[in-house]
């Protein structure tokens, strides 16, 4: 079996302290990219935070994270990543709570 990459690397150009840097995430898409960098960007301490997907034929996303004061973006990648678990597992939990009380409108498609 062939290796697989690291779910996340660290591109070049990162500087020493990680108050800069831009992230690849491989195996995702724009549905986790826009998400993240919304989840990012409500962090105070977050200059700035962009994302890209290089190119359509790769299945890699690109998240730039830039830090005031110094501060190491890895932590805010981090930060990011459990809570916008922790918002999809709210999610989930709601709507599988309301789906099995039956708290959804039902329509019946005419033919």
């Amino acid at each position: 079996m062939a290796d697989l990459p690291p779910k996340v690397t660290i591109m070049k150009g990162a500087t020493p302290d990680l108050s800069a840097a831009t992230y690849q995430i491989h195996d995702e898409s724009h549905t986790i990219g826009n998400a993240l960098r919304w989840m990012i960007m409500k962090n105070p301490k977050v200059e700035f935070c962009g994302y890209s997907a290089p190119h359509p034929s790769e299945n890699v996303i690109q998240v730039r994270i830039q830090m005031y004061d110094n501060l190491s973006s890895l932590s805010a990648l981090i930060t990011a990543l459990a809570d916008l678990d922790a918002l999809c597992e709210t999610i989930e939990t709601t709507y599988r709570a309301d789906l099995s009380a039956g708290k959804f409108e039902r329509w019946d498609e005419e033919s």
